[in-house]
């Protein structure tokens, strides 16, 4: 790929994620803020082995959503997974990631 094929598109990963974070962080009625990194490499792709991954600071202010995406992997499916996984952290940060209530909350913001 080109550099301008590149950044092209990390430009509409950027929007779309950014976009559906917004969206999602009104829906749920949470204060956050997005810290977006789009990986284009092979050798760059997320730790845990996915095209996604993400993590919440919910103690920090403003809360804070950090997502890294692998493109051009990624799915918005994953992408909308671990922003609504993330921001149900931020939401309750004292619950339980294992427990069924946030289970059902992550689906319930999937599904929105």
């Amino acid at each position: 790929m080109t550099d301008k094929t590149d950044k092209k598109i990390e430009a509409e990963v950027t929007r779309e994620v950014t976009n559906i974070f917004e969206d999602r962080k009104r829906k749920l009625g949470v204060d956050a803020s997005l810290d977006l990194k789009i990986t284009r490499s092979v050798w760059g792709a997320p730790i845990v082995g996915g095209n996604v991954y993400g993590e919440a600071f919910p103690f920090e202010k403003p809360p804070r959503v950090w997502i890294e995406v692998f493109v051009p992997d990624a799915t918005k499916k994953e992408i909308i997974k671990t922003l609504c996984h993330e921001l149900i952290h931020i939401q309750y940060p004292k619950l339980k990631e294992d427990s069924e209530g946030f289970k059902k909350k992550v689906q319930t913001c999937i599904r929105k």
